[in-house]
């Protein structure tokens, strides 16, 4: 069975300035310390936004910044905040031959017996040759990328490219990290990742990071 969540808002930047909106940043402002905390050295500076926290790296291999968004849901007596993460990777004329536009997005399928949900990527864009495509799929199937997607519960991921970008993004989202006001009893919760987790992250995103960058032969 394929996990195929409805499309969600991109409307942090909406929230209006309310006690609820207020205490989601409260939430989120404690999220990006603990990415703070996990980058260690690598961490030069964090940028605040409305219901958005961008974080600039210096000294990953290839991760340059992590914009940490709140995007807001109302449900009934309640409002979600789903947690987006877009990761920022620089090319350069050594490591990166161009490709064109392109864009990957993340299938995830059931959990198998042994537990283990299935991951498979889409080619939704794409101007080069197959062989360059296939190899771009290869390098993505990393076992070692599986592997993260699975622990830390991914099921949305897009990866893109445009020729007249320097760089690719990626916008991940998943539940650790996300928040609900509940109206009634009224109680704010996060499900707040652990240190390890964000370490995971960021070692998905190195991973990911050099399975689109470096593509020179």
């Amino acid at each position: 069975m394929l996990f195929n969540p409805r499309k969600r808002e991109r409307n942090a930047s909406m929230a209006r300035d309310s006690f609820v909106t207020k205490r989601a940043e409260t939430k989120l402002s404690a999220l990006a310390d603990v990415f703070k905390l996990a980058t260690g050295e690598c961490w030069y500076k964090t940028e605040s936004d409305v219901l958005r926290r961008r974080l600039v790296f210096s000294g990953f291999n290839y991760l340059d910044s992590l914009a940490l968004i709140y995007n807001w849901e109302n449900r009934f007596l309640s409002v979600n905040y789903n947690l987006q993460m877009i990761s920022v990777f620089s090319t350069n004329s050594y490591l990166f031959d161009e490709t064109g536009d392109c864009r990957f997005t993340l299938n995830c399928s059931a959990s198998t017996l042994k537990g283990r949900k299935k991951y498979s990527w889409n080619c939704d864009k794409w101007e080069e040759d197959e062989r360059k495509l296939d190899q771009y799929i290869k390098r993505l199937n990393n076992p070692l990328i599986l592997d993260r997607l699975d622990a830390l519960d991914i099921m949305i991921m897009e990866i893109r490219h445009k020729s007249s970008w320097d760089y690719w993004s990626i916008s991940c989202e998943c539940l650790i990290g996300s928040a609900t006001w509940m109206m009634i009893p009224p109680i704010f919760s996060a499900i707040s990742p652990k240190l390890e987790e964000c370490v995971k992250f960021l070692e998905l995103y190195e991973l990911l990071g050099d399975a689109i960058v470096v593509n020179s032969s």
